[in-house]
């Protein structure tokens, strides 16, 4: 099971992680980004943390965490 894009910034694929969706061009999952907002960390800490496109990050939190997180509710993991 594929994206549907090539320009999506998430990955789904049965060949990485067991489909566990994905930032695009890795293997680090979607939800690694999620326990870190949990957790009181940053967008910027997580890029900090991981050798990761900066913008690929950015575009992933604006799609689906942004609204959860500015209005205070924890994010699904």
């Amino acid at each position: 099971m594929q994206s549907n894009s090539d320009n999506d910034p998430i990955e789904v694929s049965l060949g990485k992680r067991g489909g566990e969706p994905v930032f695009r061009g890795t293997r680090i999952p979607i939800s690694y980004l999620a326990q870190y907002l949990n957790n009181g960390c940053s967008v910027e800490d997580f890029i900090e943390q991981y050798d990761i496109d900066p913008e690929l990050v950015r575009e992933v939190y604006r799609q689906k965490f942004s609204d959860e997180d500015e209005r205070g509710r924890e994010v699904p993991a």
